[in-house]
This record gives structure tokens, C-alpha cells and sequence, in this order.
């Protein structure tokens, strides 16, 4: 049951990462560091929602499935 939960689980912190890349895209003054920050930003909300979609859907299909 424990691998139902645990993309869920490691959704949230890849949206905390993300969270971190938006936060280094919205301070940093160079315009390199600007881009880079923005692309981990984008591909990081992108798989941290897969995860929590993917993890969601399993644990429900889990229990009401």
C-alpha cells in the first residue's frame, strides 16, 4: 500500500523543488541564471504534477477501484 502513497509523496517535494527554481528565476539579476532557473522550473512543476496525478489515481483505484 506504502508504493500507492509514495508518488504522491515524492510529487510534493518535486513541487518544493520547483517552488525552489521559480524563487531563483523571480531573485537572480543575470539573465543566464534567469533561464536556467526558469527551465528547472518547467520541467519540474511538469513531472511533479505526473507524479501526484499518477499516485492519486493508483491509491484511488486502490481503495474505490
Amino acid at each position: 500500500m506504502y508504493l500507492f502513497i509514495l508518488p504522491i509523496g515524492l510529487g510534493i517535494m518535486t513541487l518544493v523543488a520547483s517552488l525552489i527554481g521559480l524563487f531563483a528565476y523571480l531573485m537572480s539579476d543575470d539573465n543566464a541564471t534567469r533561464l536556467l532557473a526558469f527551465n528547472w522550473f518547467k520541467r519540474l512543476i511538469i513531472v511533479a504534477f505526473l507524479l501526484i496525478s499518477i499516485g492519486l489515481f493508483m491509491t484511488f483505484g486502490h481503495f474505490w477501484g
